[in-house]
């Protein structure tokens, strides 16, 4: 008797450890929003994920001139329904991208993008290592639940790459676009070369405009080189009418005082010479 209620617990034992890896893991709606290389994501993987719109928009704002994201109303998607999840590799071997099938895995409080690599680079150079996707996650798991709590996360791996595993918390996500502090240090990192570049691009029109108004010999950059070339040839024009206005006003005199000359001349000339009578 002992030996068959021993044989029964184990048999009931077995049964729940095969089942319960089935009833763990539960599939996810994902759908491919963005996918290329962008090396201002970081050099070292790194995952993001995004529950608002206002968390999105602050990521693509963080990015500047950098930003290739579309806005949220040129996307596949709804922030109601879904939810961005947005994985880095940083700095890989080159000539491939990522891209990932149609579910993400939840297993336990891990939710887990399903991400293969294939040959070229997505419309990008061939020496672009920088491969990024943006997935979209639904935020309804298939056996009906909502998945989407503070105590879950989203990770995601380059298929053969070691040390390229990287996750993202949805407990801070929903208040910063890097939840994970490996996310934030990049961010920041990301950030402030694009604000620094931004700043220099803003400050140098000033430093250059500015010592302008107060220097009198070096003309203003605004101005184009034939405003400055124009007062030049402006003195040059007005100098020569005068030069050439003299020496007419000479050759005149000159011609009329020679044809009135001339003229006595002729009438001389033509005078008839009187008769001189001699006196005896």
């Amino acid at each position: 008797m002992r030996r068959s209620l021993v044989s029964l617990g184990l048999l009931v034992l077995g049964l729940g450890l095969l089942a319960t890896p089935a009833l763990g893991a539960t599939s996810i709606g994902s759908k491919l929003q963005l996918r290329g290389h962008l090396p201002e994501l970081g050099e070292r993987p790194v995952v993001r994920v995004f529950q608002t719109q206002a968390a999105y928009d602050s990521f693509r704002a963080s990015l500047g001139d950098a930003n290739l994201f579309p806005a949220s109303s040129n996307m596949f998607m709804s922030f109601d329904k879904d939810i961005l999840a947005l994985y880095a590799r940083g700095n890989d071997t080159g000539g491939r991208c990522l891209r990932t099938g149609p579910n993400a895995t939840l297993d336990g409080d891990t939710a887990t993008l399903d991400l293969l690599f294939e040959s070229g680079t997505c419309g990008a150079p061939s020496t672009a290592h920088y491969p990024f996707i943006l997935v979209s996650l639904s935020r309804v798991a298939a056996d009906g639940s909502s998945w989407v709590t503070p105590a879950r996360s989203v990770c995601a791996s380059a298929p053969g790459v070691s040390d390229s595993r990287a996750c993202a918390s949805l407990g801070t996500s929903a208040t910063s676009p890097s939840p994970a502090p490996t996310a934030t240090a990049t961010a920041a990192a990301t950030a402030t070369p694009t604000a620094s570049a931004s700043a220099s691009r803003t400050a140098a029109p000033t430093t250059t405009v500015a010592p302008t108004p107060s220097s009198t010999a070096v003309p203003s950059p605004t101005r184009s080189a034939v405003a400055v070339a124009s007062p030049t040839g402006a003195a040059s024009a007005s100098a020569q009418p005068a030069a050439s206005g003299n020496s007419d006003f000479l050759v005149t005199a000159g011609l009329v005082g020679l044809g009135v000359l001339i003229g006595i001349v002729i009438m001389s000339a033509r005078r008839p010479r009187r008769s001189i009578r001699r006196i005896p």
